[in-house]
């Protein structure tokens, strides 16, 4: 393959094509690595608020339970 331009005009515009390459992958990482790091994050909070959620709905008919016991008690 032949080149009509000169070499050192080349070689600059490869230089600098590379250097954009290298530029865009780096914030395609890091922005793929926040996302990773969200992901992760937003996976841990919901099943938190997941298993609070169950952990109240077990207690409510134990409570509701205790009250309608003692109401029956007391009559």
């Amino acid at each position: 393959m032949e080149f009509k331009s000169p070499t050192s005009r080349l070689a600059r515009l490869f230089r600098a094509g590379r250097d954009n390459w290298k530029q865009r992958a780096l914030e395609k990482q890091k922005k793929l690595r926040a996302l990773e790091i969200k992901v992760r994050d937003l996976s841990a909070s919901r099943e938190y608020w997941k298993n609070r959620a169950i952990a109240a709905e077990q207690r409510v008919p134990q409570e509701n339970g205790e009250v309608f016991t003692e109401g029956k008690k007391m009559n």
